[in-house]
């Protein structure tokens, strides 16, 4: 793994594992709703939002945490994550991570 893999997989985890802060609390059920409204699944679990939030492209990773995953350039980028990957997202596939910045 390279190093830039390392830290960004750090920041993934970090925010993931972070129970105390009400802002990512909130940003997880927001990433909820997108995939219900996106038709990704039914009734997303937690799960189900770490599988994406794990899934997504370190770009979008990157200006979540500047700008806060709610903000409407980072939903524009989901969706579009989402529409390219529908399908390996429905079907849990593992989706290679992108790391073009």
């Amino acid at each position: 793994m390279s190093y830039k893999h390392n830290n960004l997989m750090a920041m993934r985890q970090s925010w993931w594992e972070d129970e105390s802060s009400a802002s990512v609390q909130s940003e997880k059920r927001y990433l909820q709703t997108i995939l219900t409204e996106q038709g990704v699944f039914e009734a997303p679990s937690i799960d189900d939002v770490k599988y994406f939030f794990f899934s997504l492209p370190s770009i979008i990773i990157v200006k979540g945490y500047a700008l806060g995953f709610t903000d409407p350039i980072i939903k524009e980028l989901i969706q579009s994550h989402i529409e390219s990957n529908k399908q390996l997202l429905i079907q849990k596939h593992e989706i290679k991570i992108q790391f073009r910045m």
